[in-house]
């Protein structure tokens, strides 16, 4: 692949035009068409250094053979890009622990799917501040929430029918996730606390 062709993908994998490149490397929009088009094999080695720390990657990349790594499509993760009410509403009606644990585990495979995602992404490429791998976290995030919440109503439902107990069934993510943080805090505070005793 030449100079133009290896710049054309690097730029797209980050997800950006010609103009944000330019703004970026310090340098104007039209020196990176002309490369890009072909027009001209042959660039300064300061312009190189500039497009190169400004893509985060080394000026031999420009001359690599072979295309670079495919940028992956993301997956499909219904379950997580539900809107939460609704979520709630049609998941968390039924109490059957049948139904609870199958659900846990479609959550789970779609917090383990956007998980390789954005290892994919990372792998492609794909640098903190494009929108695509900002997305993929997002979603992760919301994914773990989700995973955490269907997995403990799952366990409160066994829990129940296994052992006669009596725990309470929550029908939303935000009961189980904030029972969660509030445990996490409370965690965090003795360990602070311990800490400032001991020292």
């Amino acid at each position: 692949m030449s100079i133009g062709g290896n710049l054309r993908a690097l730029r797209k994998r980050r997800g950006w035009g010609q103009q944000e490149l330019a703004r970026r490397a310090g340098i104007t929009q039209p020196v990176i068409s002309v490369l890009e088009s072909g027009r001209q094999e042959r660039a300064r080695s300061d312009t190189l250094a500039k497009l190169a720390e400004a893509l985060g990657v080394e000026v031999g990349d420009f001359f690599a053979e072979g295309a670079p790594p495919p940028i992956p499509d993301p997956p499909k993760t219904p379950l997580t890009d539900e809107p939460e009410s609704d979520f709630d509403a049609q998941r968390f009606g039924p109490t059957d622990l049948e139904g609870a644990e199958a659900l846990a585990g479609e959550v789970g495979k779609e917090f383990d799917a956007l998980g390789g995602y954005i290892k994919a992404l990372k792998a492609a490429g794909i640098g903190g501040d494009d929108l695509r791998l900002k997305q993929a976290r997002r979603r992760l995030r919301e994914a773990k929430r989700r995973t955490y919440a269907t997995t403990s109503r799952a366990a409160d439902l066994a829990l129940n029918a296994d052992f006669g107990r009596d725990r309470t069934i929550h029908n939303t993510i935000a009961t189980y996730v904030g029972e969660a943080e509030a445990v996490a805090e409370y965690v965090a505070e003795e360990a602070r606390t311990t800490h400032r005793d001991a020292g």
